[in-house]
């Protein structure tokens, strides 16, 4: 025989009980002894009716849509299965809760028969969908044998084993339907399990009756690796041991009810897990032996609870003060999540559902009010909207560094850590966390441990050259990036004035035009906001602009679970101070801060610079072209062109800044030089650097870009002159920028044919770095560093950089 269980979702409307009876009938070679739940949502519209009543407030309406909806279903079946039988009464249940409105009370008994009336409905339809092969109505309450109260009982085993050979002895027969989540009490007095009681009620049936197997049929494929609701790359566990089910269920697996699992394992009867509506679905089976080799089986969460933690001298060395604290809960019905001690024993802390706390807190000041009167045992501490997340898996000892990887996998979801607790057959670890960040913390937990596809998400400030470029990069890389497991989505996309934000992810090929259309500017709490709504883990602010404001902001970006990608080198080269603040506060968030386009567009400058100092080198000496607009523009010179039309050929080609007077000035050569200089551990301002700028001093100051442009042709003469003077003495002319004994210096140098910079133009970079490790002949790295696409495909670079390990 095998026990089958359907649940509410499996019975709701009259089309789900049709199919309910084909997967019986389909399965009727073996004898079966079905248990139902109530039609889906009905118990908690009994509940509500009973509420309703004891306060007095008026329940007609829910009253004749229950009624309606019964009876609705009842017409249903008899039109299409005949006559109806063991109808449940009504008008006793109309009296009952009459009766509770009357008197303001609604008595235990009475509210178990209440909450129960929607099972017998099932079973009295089931019965006559089923009518072909006469099946017996097995009475819960004549079956399972309980003890305890009337609202969550525990049901006995071995009374109930009794109970079942007797009932099915007196009328035998081939499927057997039976009311779930009820039972008898031993003076037969009408209990219930415990809501979502009816898989329990399976549970014990199958012990009873020594099943091949027990069937819990839902409305999902089996036992996820993570709550599929939440995480939608969850997949199927195909099977799990009675450990790993039991650890599950009690730290809040939706699809296994804490107490289903016992007697089944205890009767060694396997229970199998299946869709209702997908029956051909393998589902997943619980048995003693699990046959998967992975260490962590699943990723389970419970919330609403709250920590409650006893302290004080009276703790320490105490003998029993465990047992007094556990004991004065037991005794209020109050249940104990998870319990963590001190070493040193001044402390026990413990968590439990937050709609105990107050019964909990009061159990305590009863139990305890001499030591608290007596100074011996301090102000129990309260932690509220706490949650619980829990890896499972039976092969977890035999692998090490999984506790490691969680907490660290919990750091990544910017998760702080309350209490830790493990079992001794180290099948479970959990940890107590803010229960605002649960879903986060799971989220990045499932990525690390299951589908191992890291997701980045990205909010793009600046659309520019660069930035649009991005996109396209973005856009042309996707199946590339699916490929190596790497989830990127542009969540958002921002210019001086709009902002664009989409919790799908953007349209890569049609955001210019979104983009215009909206009506809001970016602000960094609407882009929290929209992190925190749509639980973005992984969020990343990419900086393409050149905005002073938003380079000013970085720090915030940091500290409120940002990484931070910037093209823009104005953070970068602000105060020392500030330099100094960024740093910092990306290690102490342990967020990435990235900027390798800062000084070599496309080319790894930093990272090797970085590289090479962490490994203990020391910088001697630094020289090199910087700037791939002046490499540009002074390679155009040296073919014949004028400054005026090599600066617009530069310009027209995406190599200068927006403003070109930033690349002429040096300016742009001088961060980029202070940015080196930095990195090589020198402490410097902006102004610490010797500029020598192609443009004379003040030359259209305060002027327009386009009025700078028109003005440039009267500086052609006088340069033009400078470079004939270099092609006399077989050099060209370069914009260099060097440090030498500390001291930084951007200019113009005339080089010869032997200098390594000669050869570098059109757009290249050239950085010859000396350095304890690199004499006499330098590092050098050379290579384009100008232009949209490269500069994009450096910021792509350094943004795939936030999922490296």
């Amino acid at each position: 025989m095998k026990v089958m269980k359907f649940g509410g979702s499996s019975l709701a409307n009259f089309e789900c009980l049709q199919q309910v009876a084909h997967l019986v009938t389909r399965s009727a070679s073996v004898p079966a002894l079905l248990v139902l739940s109530a039609p889906g949502g009905m118990t908690d519209t009994l509940v509500d009716l009973a509420e309703r009543a004891q306060k007095g407030d008026d329940y007609q309406s829910q009253w004749m849509a229950f009624v309606s909806r019964s009876l609705e279903l009842k017409q249903q079946v008899e039109a299409a299965y005949g006559e109806i039988k063991n109808w449940p009464d009504f008008k006793k249940l109309e009296q009952n809760l009459s009766g509770v409105s009357l008197l303001g009370v609604c008595p235990d008994p009475i509210r178990a028969y209440v909450i129960s009336f929607g099972e017998r409905i099932s079973v009295s339809l089931m019965q006559a969908l089923l009518g072909e092969f006469n099946p017996t109505y097995l009475e819960a309450t004549a079956c399972v044998v309980s003890r305890g109260g009337y609202l969550d009982a525990e049901a006995s085993v071995s009374l109930s084993t009794e109970r079942f050979a007797e009932e099915m002895a007196k009328l035998p027969s081939h499927i057997y339907i039976m009311p779930g989540f009820t039972a008898s009490n031993e003076a037969g007095e009408l209990t219930t399990l415990g809501r979502n009681g009816s898989d329990y009620s399976a549970a014990i049936a199958a012990a009873c009756v020594k099943a091949q197997v027990c069937q819990i049929w839902t409305d999902v494929d089996g036992v996820y690796s993570a709550d599929p609701r939440y995480i939608t790359k969850a997949t199927k566990i195909d099977s799990l041991s009675y450990k790993e089910a039991m650890e599950l269920s009690y730290f809040g697996a939706k699809v296994l009810h804490p107490k289903t699992i016992l007697p089944c394992a205890k009767a060694g009867v396997p229970c199998e897990i299946k869709n209702t509506h997908n029956p051909d679905a393998p589902g997943s089976l619980i048995s003693d032996v699990s046959q998967a080799d992975e260490p962590v089986k699943a990723l389970s969460s419970l919330q609403d609870l709250a920590m409650l933690t006893v302290s004080g001298p009276g703790m320490k060395g105490k003998v029993g003060m465990a047992a007094r604290v556990f004991s004065a809960l037991a005794q209020d019905n109050v249940s104990i999540v998870l319990i963590t001690q001190s070493s040193c024993e001044f402390s026990i802390s413990f968590c439990v559902h937050q709609a105990d706390l107050e019964l909990a807190l009061d159990a305590l000041q009863n139990a305890f009010e001499l030591e608290y009167q007596a100074g011996l045992i301090e102000p129990v501490q309260v932690k509220r909207d706490l949650a619980i997340v829990t890896l499972v898996g039976d092969n977890m000892k035999a692998h090490r560094g999984l506790a490691a990887k969680f907490f660290a996998s919990l750091a990544q979801a910017q998760v702080n850590i309350v209490a830790i607790a493990q079992d001794s057959t180290e099948s479970s670890i959990s940890a107590v966390i803010d229960g605002s960040l649960c879903n986060d913390a799971v989220k990045v937990c499932h990525e690390n441990f299951f589908t191992h596809i890291p997701s980045i998400d990205v909010f793009l400030l600046g659309c520019g050259l660069v930035g649009a470029e991005l996109i396209k990069q973005l856009e042309k890389q996707q199946q590339w990036l699916e490929k190596r497991n790497i989830k990127l989505n542009l969540y958002g996309v921002a210019n001086s004035r709009q902002l664009l934000l989409d919790e799908n992810g953007i349209d890569l090929n049609n955001w210019s035009g979104a983009l215009a259309e909206s009506q809001q500017s970016f602000e960094l709490a609407t882009v929290e906001k929209f992190v925190k709504a749509n639980h973005l883990i992984n969020p990343v602010i990419v900086d393409c602009s050149s905005s002073s404001e938003l380079a000013d902001q970085y720090v915030s970006f940091l500290a409120a679970g940002f990484h931070v990608v910037a093209a823009n080198k104005k953070a970068n080269t602000a105060s020392q101070a500030y330099y100094q603040q960024l740093m910092d506060t990306s290690l102490k968030n342990n967020r990435k801060f990235l900027y390798e386009t800062n000084v070599g567009a496309g080319l790894p400058v930093l990272d090797n610079l970085k590289l090479l100092f962490s490994a203990g080198d020391e910088l001697l000496s630094f020289n090199g072209v910087l700037s791939g607009s002046l490499s540009y523009i002074f390679g155009a010179l040296e073919d014949g062109l004028s400054l005026s039309e090599a600066t617009l050929q530069a310009k027209k080609n995406g190599f200068t800044e927006p403003d070109p007077r930033d690349d002429l000035s040096g300016t742009d050569v001088a961060r980029k030089l202070l940015i080196i200089a930095r990195e090589s551990g020198l402490k410097l301002e902006l102004s610490n650097i010797e500029v020598e700028s192609v443009l004379p001093q003040g030359f259209a100051e305060g002027a327009s870009i386009d009025e700078f442009m028109a003005q440039l042709p009267s500086l052609d003469e006088a340069f033009g002159q400078r470079v004939n003077e270099a092609r006399d003495e077989g050099k060209v002319l370069r914009y260099v920028g060097s440090i030498v004994n500390g001291h930084c210096k951007v200019g113009i140098e005339a080089v010869g044919a032997e200098h390594a910079l000669n050869d570098i133009r059109d757009g290249e970079n050239a950085l010859a770095i000396l350095s304890q490790y690199y004499q006499p002949r330098p590092f050098v790295i050379r290579g384009y560093g100008a232009g949209s696409q490269v500069t994009a495909a450096g910021v792509f670079s350094d943004i795939l950089k936030i999922v490296s390990r």
